[in-house]
């Protein structure tokens, strides 16, 4: 099973990969990739206190207090489609548990896991801001765009992308500076996924990787130049999904993976 969680792992290792993975990115024009986004779903306060919850039982490692806040029905998907690694005969916790790391997958008990459990990503779900309203009852976040692929495609051949370039997507009109502290604009990305070039800060030799607050994107105009990294999220990613009990409270409900 391959390691979970690319959303809220992907900035520690876009931070020391990134340069090499987009060295061959060419800075010239290409395509808008104009991004379509679902409705936004804006906290109340009992999801506002799940979220507290959550950042409080990663942030002390609480097994107990997490376990707590997973819903009876716990499901592993895939693209939205169930997952081919869903254990349909174990429970909801028994799922959560093998995707979260802190037991390997069709084992009944904890632990042997590789770097698990994962606290750092629950921690980074729990920090999520902008929520995607799925149906009345469900809530995932991070939010995800759509686009347009074959668009998409021809702006990748455009600017020889691989693969292992990162693309973010902005939710609102941003500003794109200079340098990662502002400086002149160099332009504005309103709704429209751009491939990431570099990323700020970068870790001195030997040392761990800091938080990145700064990214370095290419406009569709060929020019390249910083956003914040609050001002984008990205276009692939794995997520969390929230569904409201009848009680009125919020549990964790789906764990949604990105290929």
């Amino acid at each position: 099973m391959r390691n979970l969680l690319i959303s809220v792992a992907a900035m520690a290792v876009m931070a020391a990969g990134v340069a090499a993975s987009s060295a061959a990115t060419k800075e010239v024009p290409y395509p808008a990739v104009k991004v379509q986004l679902p409705d936004a779903y804006k906290p109340d306060a009992a999801f506002a206190k799940m979220q507290r919850s959550l950042a409080d039982a990663a942030g002390k490692k609480d097994v107990q207090a997490l376990l707590a806040l997973v819903g009876p029905t716990f499901v592993w998907l895939s693209e939205g489609d169930i997952s081919d690694q869903f254990d349909f005969g174990g429970d909801a916790l028994q799922n959560f548990k093998v995707v979260f790391g802190f037991r390997n997958y069709r084992k009944q008990a904890d632990g042997g896991v590789s770097d698990g459990p994962y606290w750092d990503a629950l921690a980074n779900f729990a920090a999520d801001r902008i929520f995607e309203q799925s149906t009345d009852t469900l809530v995932c976040g991070p939010m995800v765009a759509t686009v347009d692929d074959d668009v998409l495609d021809n702006a990748r051949q455009k600017i020889g992308a691989d693969d292992s370039v990162e693309w973010y997507f902005t939710t609102a009109n941003a500003s794109v500076t200079a340098t990662p502290a502002g400086g002149a604009t160099v332009g504005h990305a309103d709704q429209l996924a751009l491939p990431v070039l570099d990323v700020y800060p970068q870790a001195a030799q030997g040392q761990p990787e800091p938080p990145v607050t700064h990214l370095k994107v290419l406009l569709p105009s060929g020019k390249s130049g910083w956003i914040p990294v609050s001002a984008a999220l990205p276009l692939v990613t794995d997520r969390l999904c929230y569904a409201l009990m009848p009680n009125g409270d919020w549990k964790i409900a789906g764990f949604d993976q990105a290929q």
